[in-house]
């Protein structure tokens, strides 16, 4: 009875300290407690994270390493077999090599985490790799015809062995260490239950009494705030005037409120106003950006596509045949013209160059597709010197040219010709550049599919790249015409028209 009597006492107690308080100090009091409840909650979930994750993670992150370097060594050691096969280059087997490298750098050394017997396989584990990486470089650089060549391979075979039985004990051992640490760790998982529902239970009781007594003094004027703020939010600026009892800090901000509301019309209306031009203006530069990004993957995509894989690789071989059956001038004069085309590739980085360097591209390219195909293609190219000054955005020709011999010449036993014609149009205004081709030409199905793409500006739509090389036109032009004409078994003809003008 007597402690009924006390519960009752200190409540009221508590009840009249808290309605002479002020606002400020009811908010300080609400701070605190929410304060010390996170402080709780982040000290708990600190510790349960410690455990049951961070803990875990390491020693999975353990088996993970270990794992991912026997993975690695056993790559290289399939990657060595087929280097000596002569299925893959030196530059392949030197990759695998270098994912060998990180596994071996990522394995964990801390003392205090793997222990010594860990740590000492781990050392030896690197410094047998240290051994076996110099003689893998030694290998490398010898000449397979000494008779020392073949011995260091099987040498280099048996080290791989070693490393691999290293990498197994190592993963024994971690394996068993990782298991004992789950076993030492596990009972503490069932603890946290119980302390997680502890917590939360004196949690809930200390919010739910606090969030009464700040109800009646604070969150009830707040509710009618937040009501009338509701409806003029919704536009509705014909709300009463909110009414309350209060006269402490509450009351003042409710009388502030209501002449607030008297003058949020108007600036609501001038808001709008602004909101309305900014959305213009943040249109229009948002199209600006999207143009210009469009314009730089276009040119991107053109530099990547120009000169492909294949193309490299057929003209290095006929290099390669040309300076076996001659002393040097004519696969002198070739290597020449690839350097130049690959310079002109590398190093251009304007939008837009003179025609006289765009043609000088183009015949260093069809020289090599001449050596290549020999008599069955030739070029002409046919422009007054009075236009090789004329702007032209960069690579436009060129992926026309690869087009007419990959698509149309090739297919042709007895090959054919290309030309290029470049010429003013009739009010002297505009540069017309005409390729044509008297290759197989595409059949009338194909040329529609092409056209459409075409009109629809596709970017994805095709890999031979007119829908990249009319989207760049577009973005670098007013108003650029492209054509593309064929009959097929006769040829092709593509033309495309931009404004003329001269570069400074």
């Amino acid at each position: 009875m007597a402690k009924t009597v006390s519960k009752k006492h200190w409540s009221r107690m508590i009840k009249a300290g808290w309605s002479e308080r002020s606002m400020k100090e009811k908010i300080a009091t609400l701070v605190f407690i929410v304060f010390a409840i996170i402080f709780m909650t982040v000290l708990l979930d600190i510790w349960t994270i410690k455990i049951s994750l961070w803990d875990f993670r390491y020693s999975l992150q353990s088996n993970e390493l270990v794992g991912s370097l026997l993975e690695a060594v056993e790559l290289e050691s399939e990657g060595f077999q087929d280097l000596t096969k002569g299925d893959i280059s030196e530059k392949d087997f030197k990759s695998l090599m270098n994912v060998t490298d990180k596994a071996i750098h990522g394995l964990q050394t801390d003392y205090n985490m793997i222990g010594e017997e860990r740590l000492a396989w781990t050392q030896k584990t690197e410094r047998a790799f240290r051994i076996y990486r110099k003689e893998c470089g030694e290998f490398l650089l010898m000449d397979p015809a000494v008779p020392e060549y073949l011995v260091k391979e099987y040498e280099i075979f048996r080290m791989q062995d070693y490393l691999k039985n290293y990498g197994s004990t190592l993963m024994s051992l971690t394996s068993k260490a990782v298991n004992d640490f789950y076993k030492q760790r596990f009972p503490l998982l069932f603890f946290f239950p119980a302390v997680i529902f502890t917590a939360a239970v004196v949690m809930i009781i200390v919010v739910a009494r606090t969030s009464r007594a700040m109800r009646k003094s604070f969150v009830e004027p707040i509710e009618k705030l937040a009501d009338a703020s509701r409806k003029i939010a919704a536009n509705d600026l014909s709300v009463d005037d909110v009414v309350v009892d209060n006269k402490d800090e509450i009351g003042d901000l409710v009388h502030a409120f209501n002449k607030m509301k008297f003058a949020t019309s108007k600036y609501i209306r001038t808001l709008e106003e602004n909101r309305v031009a900014l959305d213009r203006l943040h249109a229009q530069e948002l199209e600006k950006i999207d143009a210009e990004n469009r314009l730089v993957r276009m040119r991107y995509k053109a530099l990547r596509n120009q000169i492909n894989p294949h193309f490299l690789f057929n003209t290095l071989c006929v290099i390669s045949g040309m300076a076996k059956l001659e002393d040097a001038g004519t696969t002198d004069r070739m290597i020449n013209a690839l350097s130049s085309l690959l310079r002109y590739i590398l190093r251009t980085e304007e939008n837009e160059i003179s025609l006289e360097q765009e043609l000088s591209m183009i015949r260093d390219y069809m020289y090599l597709q001449e050596m290549r195909f020999g008599e069955r293609i030739k070029c002409v190219i046919d422009c007054d010197e009075a236009l090789c000054r004329a702007g032209v955005p960069t690579f436009v020709i060129q992926p026309i040219v690869e087009n007419s011999i990959i698509h149309g010449l090739a297919k042709k036993e007895e090959g054919g010709f290309i030309r290029i014609h470049v010429f003013l149009g009739e009010e002297k205004n505009t540069l017309n550049v005409m390729i044509s081709d008297t290759g197989v030409g595409i059949a009338k199905d194909r040329l529609s599919v092409i056209r459409k793409e075409l009109s629809d500006n596709d970017e994805e739509a095709s890999k031979i790249g007119l829908s990249n090389i009319y989207g760049r036109l577009k973005l670098l032009y007013d108003s650029p015409e492209f054509e593309i004409d064929s009959i097929e078994g006769e040829g092709t003809v593509v033309k495309f028209t931009i404004p003329f003008h001269e570069m400074t």
